[in-house]
């Protein structure tokens, strides 16, 4: 399995939480159990974001400045 098809998976489960702290957000009442939905519905969302940018790098093609330094030194 590829790395960029691994982090595809993630994303996925990332974006299932969310989805899941947005639905119980709308049926909690408690405003301290709301908070910590919030949050960490607000932390997925960060994760998210991430994801998704380190997926677009890894399937787009190095830019010229990968090519003159490569993150990896090649020995």
């Amino acid at each position: 399995m590829k790395d960029i098809d691994i982090l595809k998976d993630i994303l996925e489960y990332k974006i299932a939480n969310q989805t899941f702290y947005n639905e119980n957000l709308i049926k909690v009442r408690n405003p301290e159990i709301r908070q910590v939905f919030t949050q960490l519905r607000d932390d997925e969302m960060r994760a998210i974001v991430k994801l998704q940018q380190k997926i677009q790098r890894l399937g787009s093609p190095p830019g010229i400045i990968a090519k003159i330094f490569p993150a990896k030194p090649k020995y």
